[in-house]
């Protein structure tokens, strides 16, 4: 996966940028060099969905951010499973330099609302970091575009997007899988994939260091078993996580293959019990 981009501070610039409709690494490689040289106070104009958006950028202490800013509900990014361990790309440089790439948001009655920089922000928490944040006058779509164009940058998982896939189908798509894939411009077989994946339990994610690293393939198998074996597969993620809690480091490769192994001694189990 690709790492948020470092981005150079420099002097405050007040600029128009290109238009953000969609996730493209060159539009966002020329957005961040246009933002980055951006002192607190300083505006910059960027036309979002079409049409074009004042954003001041506003600098939040670290020990007020939890307070002050909260992640704007349509963010697919589970917020829970951004730990030190998740966030090991973006922890060593805001130690080193700060937040150098500015995440996007808009005010609220109660703060600001961050749509594309969760991750920087829990990151900025957990460093005691200042929080830098591009504030404008959004509505649910550009937030929505905003979301997306964070993502390209560090894609979220087959966990995180099945949950939002889930969503669509059930209260858009009145659960056509057809015209649902239609729309996300991916086939039905991930879709499916990823939606079961979802429904696996958020302590057999939280075994791994990020999301991320269970694939829609491996989770839509671990899924379409886990119901069977239920007891021992909650049994396994319990001992695991004991071990995880201890210190010990585990591979994606040794979590899903003891997953599987449990599942592979339970399918024998069962078989010696069928009368012959």
């Amino acid at each position: 996966m690709k790492r948020a981009p470092i981005i150079p501070k420099s002097s405050p610039v007040q600029a128009t940028a290109a238009p953000i409709a969609a996730p493209a690494a060159p539009m966002v490689d020329s957005l961040i060099a246009r933002v980055g040289a951006m002192a607190k106070g300083n505006s910059i104009t960027l036309p979002v969905c079409g049409r074009e958006v004042k954003f001041t950028l506003e600098t939040i202490p670290g020990n007020k951010i939890e307070k002050s800013t909260s992640v704007w509900i349509g963010n697919e990014r589970d917020q829970e499973f951004l730990t030190e361990e998740s966030l090991d790309d973006l922890i060593p440089s805001f130690l080193l330099t700060g937040q150098q790439n500015p995440a996007f948001g808009r005010k609220v009655a109660d703060g600001i609302e961050v749509a594309d920089g969760s991750r920087r922000r829990m990151t900025a928490i957990l460093t005691s970091s200042e929080y830098r944040i591009l504030v404008g006058d959004l509505d649910d779509e550009q937030m929505d575009s905003l979301c997306k164009l964070g993502n390209d940058y560090r894609p979220t998982s087959a966990y995180e997007r099945g949950k939002r896939y889930a969503s669509r189908l059930e209260n858009e798509f009145k659960g056509n899988i057809s015209a649902l894939a239609d729309a996300e411009h991916i086939s039905r077989k991930i879709i499916t994939r990823c939606i079961c994946t979802s429904k696996l339990p958020r302590e057999l994610i939280a075994l791994f260091s990020h999301p991320g690293e269970l694939s829609a393939r491996a989770g839509d198998n671990l899924s379409r078993h886990f119901s069977d074996n239920e007891a021992a597969l909650l049994s396994k993620i319990h001992e695991l996580s004991e071990k995880r809690l201890s210190g010990i480091v585990f591979e994606t490769d040794e979590i899903i293959q003891s997953l599987t192994d449990v599942l592979k001694a339970s399918k024998t189990s069962t078989s010696s019990t069928v009368p012959r």
